[in-house]
């Protein structure tokens, strides 16, 4: 992974190690999301540190994540059937807030998080880094937040429409990514590149268990409504940072 700190006075591509050096006083990562969910690193924009940069940025995090992901490698867990455990998993979830079993939801939540977070570990450290561990690892995060919102959302009708107003918020934003990261892509080792917005992955589970406990308490439940909309305007400001930052890097000179 590559902190990049923006300060120079135009947009500059290294062609070796493709560092993207921004005219805007931010910091701007690129991921590799090759078999991706690693805890990423260099995900700091300016005032604003994202729960991905810290934990990524943490030397012991790091530590103990390698550590699992060569145990894990060791017993016969590849980074491919990582993502899909990560998968099982999360759809595990998604089913038991349905069925009022939050504290099952949690834990399963958990896990896919967990696995999530070390299949690209494994990849990087114990294999290597593919297109197919990329596209799988997408599609199964999109398949986890789908199957959580909706199992959460199941039994409140009061939720139906504002969980549908976050979820477009996610069909746009995820257009307006992997849009940028394919019209920027180069010859390279990585997958696809993008530059990271106010809410990341560690954000997104940390809303599902928030979501999940004030549905699961009836006193609470009224709020529901309020999270999915305030989630689904930090959505709105990620896919408007991503896509400036697209039209910058592609406007012509």
């Amino acid at each position: 992974m590559v902190r990049i700190i923006a300060d120079a006075a135009t947009a500059t591509v290294h062609p070796r190690f493709r560092i993207v050096i921004m005219p805007w006083p931010m910091q701007i990562p690129v991921w590799n999301v090759n078999s991706a969910g690693d805890l990423r690193a260099s995900c700091t924009i300016k005032g604003y540190p994202m729960l991905d940069s810290i934990f990524g940025a943490n030397p012991d995090i790091k530590r103990i994540q390698s550590r699992c992901a060569r145990a894990l490698f060791s017993a016969g867990i590849t980074a491919n059937v990582a993502t899909i455990l990560a998968a099982l998993a999360g759809i595990a979830s998604g089913v038991a807030f349905a069925l009022a079993h939050e504290a099952w939801a949690i834990v399963a939540l958990g896990v896919s998080a967990a696995l999530d977070a070390l299949d690209g570990t494994i990849a990087r450290e114990c294999a290597a880094p593919s297109a197919l561990g990329g596209v799988l690892d997408l599609s199964a995060d999109r398949v986890v937040e789908a199957c959580v919102i909706v199992g959460i959302a199941w039994r409140d009708p009061a939720l139906y429409f504002p969980a549908l107003v976050l979820v477009g918020t996610w069909y746009v934003n995820i257009t307006i990514f992997l849009a940028v990261g394919a019209a920027l892509e180069r010859p390279g080792a990585k997958l696809i590149e993008y530059p990271p917005g106010i809410l990341e992955r560690t954000e997104a589970i940390i809303f599902f268990i928030v979501l999940g406990l004030v549905e699961a308490t009836p006193l609470l439940r009224p709020i529901g409504p309020i999270l999915c909309y305030a989630m689904a305007a930090l959505e709105i400001v990620t896919g408007a940072q991503r896509l400036q930052f697209g039209l910058r890097m592609l406007r012509p000179d």
